[in-house]
């Protein structure tokens, strides 16, 4: 799974975290907006929201929570995912969140202490989590995509951006992995 980016948005479209992990850059007010207006127009339409929105090869996948009093939408931005593993991101986002939930609750209009203590949080939290194409063969650590052996410590969600077109062409190779 590649990692691009990570939005945590209220429901008014403010974004008071945005990690960039990977090369899209995306301006994160806009991204807000454009995912508030779509979630209030297909519950408006189909009376429930989506889950996830495709494009291409990426998917952004939309997660509400709440922090107690408000109400949250986490976003994932990502490409060649399994289920089993966003749902293990997610989680690992959320215990974060969870831990710093007055900030979120505090919340009304300046990110700047969100983004930087809890984005810091998140990016060392993703970092223990390792890459799911690293197996561990008999005495080593194997990365799938190319068969060679890999440091494990380096080897996790957040540096697994850096080996995107391996990853891509082992997709493209492996569909169901």
């Amino acid at each position: 799974m590649i990692i691009h980016n990570i939005y945590i948005i209220n429901n008014d479209g403010l974004c008071p975290l945005s990690i960039r992990i990977s090369s899209i850059d995306a301006d994160p007010e806009l991204v807000a907006g454009i995912f508030t207006a779509s979630q209030k127009l297909w519950e408006e339409i189909t009376g429930e929201a989506p889950k996830y929105i495709s494009f291409q090869d990426m998917n952004a996948y939309i997660k509400p929570f709440s922090t107690g009093e408000k109400d949250w939408y986490l976003i994932l931005i990502t490409e060649a995912e399994k289920p089993e593993l966003v749902e293990k991101i997610e989680d690992c986002i959320l215990k974060v969140v969870g831990e710093k939930g007055e900030l979120f609750e505090k919340f009304y209009a300046e990110p700047k202490d969100i983004d930087m203590i809890v984005g810091d949080l998140i990016i060392d939290k993703l970092a223990q989590t390792p890459c799911p194409h690293v197996s561990k063969r008999l005495l080593k650590h194997v990365c799938e995509c190319d068969g060679e052996p890999v440091e494990n410590l380096n080897c996790n969600l957040v540096s697994v951006a850096m080996c995107k077109t391996k990853i891509r062409d082992y997709q493209k190779k492996n569909p169901s992995s």
